[in-house]
C-alpha cells in the first residue's frame, strides 16, 4: 500500500466524521469550545474582567485542509491562553481573554492577510457588551437590537469610540473580509422555549377573564381615593437588557418622588440586607387603602398584560429598574437572561426575608433550571407564600398596635 493511498484514506476518513465531535489540527470540538467559552465567562464575571470572541466563516466545514491551514495561521498569531475551536458545523470560533473589540479587529485583519486569496466573514463578540445606560438616556441600538447601551464594568465607563467603530459592519474588499458585530446575549442566551410562551399565553389570557372584577373594583378604589389615572407605566429592564413598559395599578400619589425607593433600594444593595420593602416603613407617597393592595399583590395584576405581550413571562426573576440595574455587578447580570416574571423562585423562597444576593442567585439559578414542572410548582406555591406574607403583616401590625398601647 503505497504512501499516497495511505493519505488518501486519511483525508476520507477526516471528512466522514463529525468536525463538531473531534480535536482536529489543535482545533477543539463544539462540545469542549463551548465548555471553555463558558469558564471564560465566569471567570470574566468572577474578576470582572472583558474578552472577545471571533466566529469565522471561510468554507471550513467538510474542508479539513482549509481547516488545518487556517489553524496553523492562527497558531502562529494568537497566545498560548487563547482557543480556537468549532463554533457549529460551518463556523470555527477564536475565544481571546482580556480582549477589546478593537484588539479583536485587529487580529481577524491580520488573519485575512496571512490567508491570502482565501475570503473571510467574521463576527466580533465582546464580553460584557453595551448594557445598562443612565436612566432617561433611551436606548442604544446594535445590530437593530434595544439592549441598552451603556457598559456594565467594574469602571463602569461607557465604551470608547474605537470599540463603536467595530460595531458596524465592515466590508474590505481589498482584504476579503467581511467584518460584523454579533452582541453576547446570542452566545449565552437560549431561545424562550415553546412551552413556556404557550403557557404564558394561555394563563394571562384565563386570568385576565376571571380575575376582571378585581380590575373593575381595584380601578374603583383608585378613583375613588386619589386623583389621577387607574394604571401606572414605569421602565423595567428585562430579558437580554431590553427595556419595557410595565403595567401597575397606581397605588402612590401622582406627584410622588422616586428619590425615596432609590436611596432605599441602593442601601439594601450595599448593605446586602434582608430585602425589606418601603411599604414596611410607612411609605408615604402611598395614598389610603393602597397598602393592603400591595400587600395582596393586587397591584401587580395588569403585569398580564406584560405576559401576553411577551415581554414578561407568568414564572422568572422580578423585572427590576433601570438605576438598580446600574447597580449590579457583572455577574449579577445573568438573571437578564430570562424573560422577568410576576413571580419566581426568589418570591417562594422567603422573598422580602432574603438578601439582596440571595434574591439575584436565585434568579440566575431559575435562568439555567427553567422547566415546565418548575414553573408549576412556582405557581402552586405563589399562592401560598401570599398568603403567609399577609398574615405576617397582620400579626406584625398587632403586635405594633400592643407596643403602642
Amino acid at each position: 500500500m503505497n504512501l499516497s493511498f495511505l493519505r488518501f484514506r486519511k483525508q476520507l476518513g477526516l471528512l466522514a466524521r463529525d468536525p463538531l465531535t473531534r480535536t482536529v489540527d489543535g482545533v477543539r470540538s463544539r462540545e469542549e469550545f463551548r465548555k471553555a467559552l463558558l469558564r471564560e465567562r465566569a471567570a470574566s464575571d468572577r474578576n470582572e474582567h472583558g474578552f472577545s470572541f471571533l466566529v469565522f466563516d471561510g468554507g471550513f466545514a467538510g474542508n479539513p485542509a482549509a481547516v488545518r491551514d487556517f489553524a496553523d495561521v492562527l497558531t502562529r498569531r494568537i497566545r498560548r491562553i487563547d482557543e480556537i475551536g468549532w463554533f457549529d458545523q460551518h463556523h470555527l470560533g477564536v475565544l481571546l481573554p482580556y480582549t477589546s473589540a478593537t484588539g479583536a479587529k485587529t487580529l481577524a485583519q491580520d488573519l485575512c492577510r496571512k490567508m491570502g486569496s482565501s475570503p473571510l466573514s467574521c463576527t466580533i463578540y465582546t464580553y460584557p457588551d453595551q448594557w445598562l445606560p443612565d436612566e432617561g438616556a433611551g436606548s442604544g441600538s446594535i445590530s437593530g437590537s434595544d439592549t441598552m447601551s451603556r457598559s456594565v464594568s467594574l469602571s463602569k465607563r461607557k465604551t470608547s469610540d474605537a470599540d463603536q467603530d467595530s460595531a458596524q459592519t465592515n466590508t474590505s474588499p481589498e482584504e476579503g473580509l467581511t467584518l460584523s458585530r454579533g452582541r453576547h446575549e446570542e452566545l449565552f442566551t437560549n431561545p424562550v422555549p415553546t412551552w413556556k410562551r404557550a403557557f404564558d399565553i394561555v394563563g394571562s389570557l384565563t386570568a385576565l377573564v376571571c380575575l376582571s372584577p378585581i380590575f373593575l373594583l381595584v380601578a374603583i378604589v383608585i378613583k375613588l381615593v386619589s386623583r389621577g389615572p387607574i394604571f401606572y407605566k414605569q421602565n423595567r429592564v428585562g430579558r437580554d437588557g431590553k427595556v419595557f413598559r410595565i403595567w401597575k395599578f397606581r397605588t402612590m400619589c401622582g406627584d410622588a418622588d422616586s428619590t425615596l425607593h432609590q436611596n432605599h433600594l441602593s442601601s439594601l444593595i450595599t448593605r446586602d440586607s434582608s430585602m425589606t420593602k418601603l411599604d414596611a416603613l410607612r411609605d408615604p407617597r402611598i395614598f389610603p387603602f393602597a397598602n393592603i393592595m400591595r400587600r395582596c399583590y393586587l397591584d401587580e395584576l395588569p403585569q398580564l398584560i406584560n405576559v401576553l405581550r411577551g415581554e414578561m413571562s407568568l414564572v422568572g426573576p422580578r423585572p427590576c429598574i433601570p438605576y438598580e440595574a446600574q447597580e449590579y455587578r457583572l455577574w449579577q447580570t445573568q438573571r437578564f437572561e430570562a424573560l422577568p416574571g410576576m413571580t419566581g423562585l426568589w418570591q417562594v423562597n422567603g422573598k422580602n426575608k432574603t438578601t439582596f444576593k440571595e434574591m439575584i442567585r436565585f434568579d440566575i439559578a431559575y435562568s439555567r433550571r427553567c422547566s415546565f414542572w418548575l414553573d408549576v410548582s412556582v405557581l402552586l406555591k405563589t399562592v401560598p407564600a401570599i398568603v403567609g406574607e399577609i398574615l405576617e403583616c397582620v400579626q406584625n401590625g398587632k403586635t405594633h398596635q400592643t407596643q403602642r398601647e
